[in-house]
């Protein structure tokens, strides 16, 4: 698996509800209309009113988006369909009705899981 992900931030002066339900509602379409299907595509939303968050200070981002691939090969023709001009072009536009592309962060990341069941319990 190889996997990437995206923290992006809603544009200034749209709200956390407008910028999420845009994102579902159509952003999500138009990236799929586009490019390839990928292996899974989950939007993470941040929610500041949870005890367990850090400030908004420190938290500068309103979704973490993990966009999972076969592998590095799959990815790359994934971000190739966004080298023609028609489709970058598009996807630009609609990204300007919603997002902060200034503040759209991307990194490839290694997952490790731990399977909790196998740690004896905390006495």
């Amino acid at each position: 698996m190889f996997k990437v992900m995206a923290f992006i931030s809603r544009k200034p002066g749209m709200s956390a509800e407008a910028f999420r339900d845009y994102y579902e509602r159509v952003h999500t379409g138009v990236v799929g209309s586009v490019a390839p299907p990928m292996k899974a595509y989950r939007r993470n939303y941040v929610n500041l009113a949870e005890p367990f968050c850090r400030s908004e200070e420190q938290i500068d981002f309103d979704v973490v988006t993990e966009m999972e691939f076969e592998d590095r090969a799959a990815c790359e023709r994934w971000f190739d369909a966004f080298r023609d001009a028609d489709a970058y072009e598009r996807v630009g536009e609609d990204e300007a009705n919603f997002l902060d592309r200034d503040r759209v962060r991307v990194c490839v990341v290694e997952t490790e899981e731990t399977d909790y069941s196998a740690i004896p319990a905390h006495a």
